[in-house]
């Protein structure tokens, strides 16, 4: 990152250059989405920059720098020109060719600094409302990243320390920006975000479309932070102003405003300031909570302007990304009340799909709020001690492993039954080698947090679907072959089919899959503990996983032992209502977290229709889910029934015995 961003003339002209070039790309296909969010946060760009750098052409209705005035005059037709090549811009706002225009027309009669600030910046806020366009991230920033970041990417041209003068600064023209002036003030992480990721062309600074959004955010938030670095340290009073401003400004106010902004916000607290240019929440913090209420008032924000679908994606946010984190200690100290906030943030997200309930809406979201407040109380009320710790992790681990323990039994008892050994391998190779990536993602947990809560359920759904598959295709069989005749004949015919390699590696990759899904459901509930407990209370984590295991290890040796007594037929009976019951409770998991995802709509029903254990969920979809599997299950058993007692099958098993 050899340049920046430079407020001076020959900057914004840089700036033009590349409103002009994505302006061009847009309009060639306004289809294409990349395109199409490119083009709009050029236009945001430029507006940024009019709002900011009018004052340098214009004072008291007077030119006082001919080139900066030209800039704004032909930044300002770009506006115009860029948003008419933006998909349905215009249909989603129909007052925003008007605002434009007045915006040309202040401009043009020179009109005064403030009054073409104020038009440029609503505006800006207008298409951002309205387009739902991303200007913040969903979690806060990671520094050690950024800062390793930084000095891979940026110190060659702007200093270690950010002061513009890298090894390669001289010679540069315009110089690498100097993050450490007072200019920097007057940028946003937003604005520099942008900066980043689109470059600068005619300059040293190129764009970075290789790094990812959470890298770039990194980034813009660190070269924020860098002009505060040598004014304060990260004592307990900064963090006390930290805690204090995260009472005032939310994530999205400090990524989008400047620090005159943002200052004004915090009633010009400088040392308020200073702690959220460098800070992040800390880990006793319940500030996913504060994360819920912001998404929360946000979401009603929007939906009160006619823009449903990122009201919703807001109110989405708030349950993945705020509540759920916390939800397993929620669930420990009240589990009904976790079970109602669930279907609150349900019934929002619900009363959003449809507009004109403001009122509703509005009643809805403070009920959900005050239910917030209280779960934050409950947990300040129970500090996570040594011993919670310990009970919280044995508990989330125990009821994940269970299930997926239960699963795996049925496949690996019916595996010995067949004689089929060299399938035990390759079942128990999958299982373990899940167990290894979940020890892996638990170093890599940060990563899988910024995977996104929208994105993990869309994944632990889809997992749960594909095992109800494997699943009904296993009850079927295993129903149909309970007959001892079918047994007889199968052992003699089929068990060759069974031993061949392909088919053990799904068996491998099936077995990984039931148990990467808990295992990854448990790393996030885990990393949620860890975060909330006290440094020296760490190993109660570590201690509650390994006797969770040692628990479920005692209860896997004692079912495969007990199981090698029971009858062949009567273990493929039994064994064929259990694997209706795993699928019954999976098909409600799996869709219950693509409602939770947002992929599957949401129809609530009376909260008492509610079992977790069993996957049952008070919405309409996951009952209607779980009613069609067993009508399937239904309808194959009578179907069997039918072709048992027909007199064709009856000389077809009456020959197989002569045979």
């Amino acid at each position: 990152m050899s340049q920046f961003f430079c407020i001076r003339p020959i900057f914004l002209f840089s700036i033009f250059v590349v409103s002009l070039s994505f302006g061009q790309t847009a309009g060639t296909n306004t289809t294409d989405t990349g395109s199409n969010v490119q083009n709009l946060e050029t236009i945001i760009h430029l507006l940024g920059y009019i709002s900011r750098d009018y004052p340098n052409g214009i004072k008291n209705g007077e030119v006082i720098n001919e080139l900066e005035y030209d800039e704004m005059l032909e930044f300002s037709q770009q506006v115009m020109e860029l948003s008419g090549k933006s998909e349905q811009l215009f249909q989603k706002s129909p007052n925003l060719v008007s605002e434009i225009h007045r915006l040309i027309e202040l401009i043009e009669k020179k009109g005064e600094e403030a009054a073409v600030s104020i038009a440029a910046n609503q505006i800006k806020d207008e298409i951002i409302n309205v387009t739902g366009l991303k200007t913040a991230p969903t979690t806060w920033p990671d520094y050690e990243n950024a800062a390793a970041l930084f000095a891979t990417h940026c110190s060659i041209c702007h200093g270690i320390n950010g002061d513009g003068n890298g090894l390669n600064a001289e010679g540069l023209d315009p110089p690498p920006t100097n993050f450490l002036d007072e200019a920097m003030q007057e940028v946003s992480p937003y604005e520099a975000l942008n900066t980043i990721k689109l470059g600068v062309p005619g300059t040293g600074m190129t764009p970075f479309p290789n790094l990812s959004e959470d890298e770039l955010w990194d980034l813009a938030f660190y070269v924020k932070s860098l002009r505060f670095v040598d004014k304060s340290e990260d004592s307990i009073l900064l963090r006390a102003s930290f805690e204090s401003a995260l009472s005032k400004v939310d994530l999205k106010q400090v990524a989008t405003l400047s620090d005159m902004e943002l200052n004004q916000l915090l009633d010009g607290n400088s040392d308020e300031l200073s702690s959220v240019r460098q800070m992040v929440p800390s880990k006793n913090s319940t500030n996913s909570l504060n994360l819920a209420r912001n998404k929360l008032k946000s979401a009603y924000s929007k939906y009160q302007n006619g823009n449903l679908a990122s009201a919703k994606e807001d109110a989405l946010t708030a349950y993945l990304e705020g509540i759920e984190p916390v939800e397993s200690r929620l669930r420990a100290i009240n589990p009904g009340y976790t079970v109602n906030l669930e279907q609150q943030m349900m019934k929002i997200r619900q009363l959003l799909t449809k507009s004109g309930q403001n009122e509703l809406v509005n009643q809805e979201i403070n009920k959900v709020l005050q239910m917030i407040d209280r779960g934050e109380q409950m947990m300040q009320n129970q500090k996570l001690n040594y011993w919670l710790t310990f009970v919280l992790s044995l508990s989330i681990m125990l009821r994940e492993g269970l299930e997926a323990f239960l699963v795996l039994f049925v496949v690996i008892v019916i595996a010995r039954k067949l004689g089929a050994h060299k399938a035990t391998p390759w079942i128990h190779s999958g299982w373990i080698l899940a167990v290894l990536a979940g020890i892996v993602g638990w170093y890599l947990s940060d990563y899988i947090i910024r995977f996104g809560g929208k994105n993990r359920e869309i994944m632990e759904g889809a997992i749960s679907l594909f095992a109800v598959l494997i699943l009904l295709w296993a009850g079927y069989w295993l129903h149909s072959h309970s007959n001892a005749i079918k047994w007889q004949r199968f052992i003699k015919q089929k068990i060759g089919v069974y031993l061949d390699k392909d088919k053990m590696f799904g068996l491998a990759a099936f077995s990984f899959m039931v148990v990467f899904r808990e295992v990854f459901e448990v790393i996030l509930f885990l990393k949620a503990i860890s975060l909330e407990a006290d440094a020296n209370n760490q190993s109660a984590i570590g201690l509650g996983s390994l006797a969770a295991l040692l628990i479920l290890f005692a209860i896997a040796f004692l079912s495969m032992k007990y199981s090698t007594k029971i009858p062949v037929r009567r273990l493929f009976l039994y064994s064929s209502w259990l694997v209706v019951l795993l699928a019954f409770i999976l098909t409600g998991k799996g869709v219950h977290s693509l409602q939770e995802s947002g992929l599957i709509s949401v129809h609530s029903l009376p909260s008492w229709i509610q079992a977790d254990w069993l996957g049952i969920y008070p919405t309409f979809e996951s009952l209607t889910a779980q009613i069609i599997l067993l009508l399937i299950v239904a309808t194959s058993y009578l179907f069997q029934k039918i072709k048992i007692k027909s007199p064709r099958h009856s000389k077809v098993v009456q020959q197989k015995n002569i045979e």
